[in-house]
């Protein structure tokens, strides 16, 4: 969990990291010139910066899925 605000917490709870390496580049870096200021709130993104996210987090969990073997029910 790099770079993030939760490594208190990573021992404790279970998360699976969707973008490790973008936000190590991102935030770590400092290419993100929101992260930690007071331009860090939600007003501040698009709706191109969510939909990134969740295309993102739907592509994560459609191949955890395949791996996995889970199938849809009708």
């Amino acid at each position: 969990m790099t770079n993030t605000d939760s490594t208190p917490f990573m021992d404790f709870v279970p998360a699976i990291s969707l973008r490790e390496n973008e936000r190590g580049m991102h935030s770590g870096a400092g290419w993100n010139p929101h992260w930690h200021q007071p331009t860090d709130r939600f007003a501040t993104f698009s709706d191109k910066d969510f939909r990134l996210g969740l295309n993102a987090a739907q592509t994560t969990l459609g191949a955890i899925a395949q791996l996995a073997g889970a199938t849809l029910r009708k």
